[in-house]
């Protein structure tokens, strides 16, 4: 009674199939060891019956109904006609897949739909079905458990040619889907300081189809085929190429987020020259960083750097020219202008300049010590030294440690200030 009711729970919910996906033990294989291992626990009772009611206990009174449910037990644990079914699957299916030259591709272009749209994007993909991986794993249990000389000659090559492939193939999935995860991380803007690293996968990739990056015909290159004698070399490449680009691709990112901190910090230090010239200094050292790497076009990126901390530079001068001209407001000033004076003036109040004016009487004439022409010069000297601070601050500079580097003519010429 106890074996019958293990009959009425499925191999598929049993505590046995758990332990053998973890034992990674297949399926198909797993469901025979278990029926096996049934049929085994119905012999150990028929071996103790005979122990106890004699070799013939199945044709007494006392042994013949259960007898009966042994043989019952044990046609149903047959896995012969298991067995047989499972190669008639796999024969249909090999006999449906015709021969194709895209088999011989270790790498294929796909289109994957992404948030329901029509068309999708293309994605390569390693050339590997994943049920080639369960049906060599099956076959070595099958030949574990006896079933070597049924197993027929095409499903057994393809199992043998699945063996091959499967570390190149598992090696080019890895590869693959982190040179996908790396690229999603790359924007527009960056993508020309990376355009080398991304050259060089194109191009090997492109060793698989007998094209070159651009799309033009190549014979003179290799020819990637799974078949192919230097198949574990050109994977080992493509490896040692995504891992470059991801590391090149983490040191851009981290850069990025550095310069963001230091450009943020422009916009809120205090309106000091030296403040100003350890943000730009911080961002300055990073694009240093960038250029001893070797980045591609690095220069391009730097102006849109500058650009970005132009425009954080133009708001804080903005603000100052405002706090400046609020310094010299009369003190009799309306309740609304100090209201206005609150929201736009973020810029600490301004040190009015101290200009010694002396009034002189002579000859029964009044005039200035300074003259007033004088005075108006000193104040705009300390106007323009004010201005100064943001306007002479040095651009962040992407060539200078390029040893030849090309200037000629007005593009050769970027401008050393922001102002």
């Amino acid at each position: 009674q106890k074996l019958q009711s293990k009959f009425t729970h499925k191999y598929e919910s049993s505590s046995a199939s758990c332990i053998a996906t973890i034992r990674g033990i297949p399926p198909f294989s797993g469901k025979i060891l278990w029926a096996k291992q049934m049929e085994r626990q119905v012999h150990a009772l028929m071996k103790r019956m005979s122990d106890v009611l004699g070799k013939e206990w199945g044709q007494q009174l006392e042994g013949r109904q259960l007898r009966r449910s042994c043989d019952e037990l044990l046609s149903k644990l047959d896995s012969r006609a298991y067995f047989r079914s499972w190669v008639s699957e796999w024969e249909s299916e090999l006999s449906s897949n015709t021969a194709s030259k895209l088999n011989s591709y270790p790498i294929i272009v796909v289109r994957q739909n992404s948030g329901g749209s029509s068309g999708g994007v293309l994605v390569a993909k390693a050339n590997f079905d994943q049920k080639h991986e369960y049906l060599f794993r099956e076959i070595r249990y099958l030949k574990w458990l006896g079933y070597e000389r049924d197993i027929p000659r095409t499903i057994a090559l393809v199992s043998e040619e699945a063996i091959v492939r499967y570390p190149h193939a598992m090696a080019l999935k890895t590869a693959l889907s982190s040179y996908a995860a790396a690229r999603d991380l790359i924007t527009p803007e960056l993508e020309p300081l990376v355009a080398k690293e991304l050259r060089a996968i194109k191009d090997s990739i492109a060793e698989a189809f007998d094209v070159s990056s651009d799309g033009a015909k190549v014979t003179s290159k290799r020819r990637i085929r799974w078949d192919s004698k230097d198949i574990s070399g050109w994977v080992a490449a493509l490896n040692e190429l995504v891992s470059r680009f991801e590391e090149r691709v983490e040191i851009l990112l981290r850069a990025c987020d550095n310069i963001d901190i230091a450009i943020e910090a422009l916009g809120t230090v205090a309106y000091d020259r030296q403040k100003f010239c350890d943000a730009v200094e911080n961002v300055q050292k990073v694009v240093d960083e960038l250029s001893l790497a070797g980045y591609s076009d690095l220069a391009s990126w730097g102006d849109r750097v500058n650009r970005k901390m132009g425009a954080v530079l133009a708001k804080r001068l903005e603000e100052a020219l405002h706090a400046w001209s609020e310094t010299f407001q009369p003190v009799e000033a309306d309740s609304s202008c100090e209201k206005d004076s609150k929201k736009k003036g973020k810029t600490a109040p301004v040190r009015a300049p101290k200009i010694s004016v002396e009034i002189l009487l002579r000859n029964q004439e009044i005039s200035a010590s300074p003259a007033v022409p004088t005075t108006r010069s000193i104040f705009l000297n300390e106007l323009h030294d004010y201005m100064g601070i943001v306007c002479t601050l040095p651009c962040v500079n992407c060539e200078r440690f390029e040893v030849f580097e090309r200037a000629s003519g007005a593009e050769g010429k970027r401008a050393s200030t922001f102002y």
